[in-house]
């Protein structure tokens, strides 16, 4: 094993980091970003067109760094060590607590510092969810995981509710860890699949269309009734599909995010007064301001409609 490979994990580890990955920078296949253009060519995006840009750096990422030689791929467990109470309006777990892009990328660049003071001097770039970089395609080809049908990341030991956090960096890396062999999949599980409760997932793959996260987070405007009847008790969100998957049966609880009390504890009467003041008491500092206070209100009232009383 790369001696650089050993320091680097036991820095992150120590960190909190929940799994390591490296792998070379190399020009991503022809074919992968075919099976990615032939997905948007759909419209499985739905209203999400910024993944339709900068279609030459997700097939060459040094184009993002140019001095890169390496991506060091980060996964980040943020199951949340308290749930909320069963008859409270459903947070995606991902949201109960501090914003993921400012706790990921504080961690990105601490590990970065280490690394350049500890282990070796670097030139680096830190990407937290918002650079045109195929984040799972590489923490896949690192071999810490590989992507269900659900389309997330599964790192089989600790589950798929996990954050990915890169560092592209100028350090010659090697990939320590093979791509996780085919017999470590889904197989024929199609649970989520089966569980989902818009259809937005098929053998496919997803159609953003119908999913409840994109709705009720990224849509602007009206949502059909057709779908949103059926988000039950969901007002943010939608985990259903990570809920059922097997390899969550037991998630390793986070150790870096903790949900903040008042999403823990979120009540009916919460949404049946969210005004300015209140989103801003809720929602302020959490992923949660992704939507603002007009698509809140939508979420609302849509919540209450399927929960009276």
């Amino acid at each position: 094993m790369n001696p650089l490979n050993s320091q680097i994990r036991a820095i992150a580890t120590e960190m909190g980091v929940d799994a390591v990955g490296f792998v070379p920078i190399t020009m991503v296949s022809d074919s992968e970003i075919a099976v990615y253009k032939d997905w948007l060519s759909h419209g499985n995006h739905a209203g999400m067109t910024y993944l339709e840009r900068y279609m030459e750096q997700r097939q060459h990422p040094q184009l993002l760094l140019p001095e890169a030689s390496s991506v060091i791929i980060l996964a980040v467990s943020y199951y949340p060590p308290q749930r909320q109470e069963p008859s409270a309006p459903k947070v995606a777990k991902y949201a109960l607590g501090r914003d993921y892009h400012k706790v990921m990328k504080r961690l990105l660049l601490g590990l970065a510092e280490r690394i350049h003071t500890e282990v070796a001097p670097h030139t680096y770039r830190a990407m937290v969810d918002t650079a045109p970089f195929l984040e799972r395609y590489w923490a896949e080809q690192s071999g810490i995981g590989f992507i269900g049908q659900h389309r997330n990341l599964i790192v089989p030991e600790v589950g798929s509710f996990l954050f990915l956090g890169e560092l592209l960096t100028s350090l010659r890396l090697e990939n320590d860890q093979s791509p996780h062999p085919s017999p470590l999949s889904c197989h024929d599980c199609r649970r989520c699949l089966k569980a989902c409760p818009t259809g937005a997932l098929t053998e496919e793959g997803l159609n953003a269309h119908r999913c409840i996260n994109y709705l009720t987070i990224e849509h602007r405007g009206a949502i059909p009734q057709e779908l949103s009847q059926r988000f039950g008790r969901r007002f943010y969100g939608c985990d259903t599909c990570q809920d059922v998957c097997p390899y969550n049966h037991h998630p390793r609880p986070s150790s870096l995010f903790t949900p903040f009390p008042q999403l823990l504890h979120l009540e009916r009467k919460d949404l049946e007064k969210l005004d300015e003041m209140h989103y801003a008491r809720l929602f302020y500092g959490t992923a949660m301001t992704r939507a603002k206070l007009p698509e809140m209100q939508r979420n609302a009232e849509i919540y209450l409609s399927n929960n009276p009383e």
